[in-house]
């Protein structure tokens, strides 16, 4: 991808790492008791957590898009297992993966989307 970047690619990659970290941890505690406010808010936030990592991902490491992404989603496959078998009061959701899965292709498309605006600039 010949897109710039608007991070630097060092405070990408913090940022990258120190958000899977968090996320993970997040992902793995005792569920709280939260309000939804809609019934499908929980694959909005998988959503959204995924394309900001598919973001900054890329920010970090922009020419490997593709493989930032299949990373990403080997990541929340994972997740899913983890709390499936070692968590008491989490369940592994199939559906989270394809809110995930959504959230990095937004991302991809995003990105895309902004390499056609630079080149058009050009």
């Amino acid at each position: 991808m010949s897109t710039t970047p608007i991070l630097p690619p060092r405070l990408s990659r913090a940022t990258f790492i120190l958000s899977l970290i968090v996320i993970f941890t997040m992902a793995m505690i005792p569920l709280p008791e939260a309000l939804n406010a809609f019934s499908f808010q929980d694959k909005l936030e998988h959503c959204s957590a995924f394309l900001v990592l598919m973001l900054l991902g890329w920010s970090g490491w922009p020419s490997r898009l593709w493989s930032i992404a299949a990373g990403l989603l080997l990541y929340g496959v994972l997740i899913e297992l983890a709390q499936h078998f070692f968590t008491l009061n989490r369940v592994g959701d199939p559906w989270d993966v394809v809110a995930d899965a959504s959230g990095l292709l937004i991302g991809a498309w995003l990105i895309r989307m902004r390499g056609q605006r630079d080149t058009s600039i050009a």
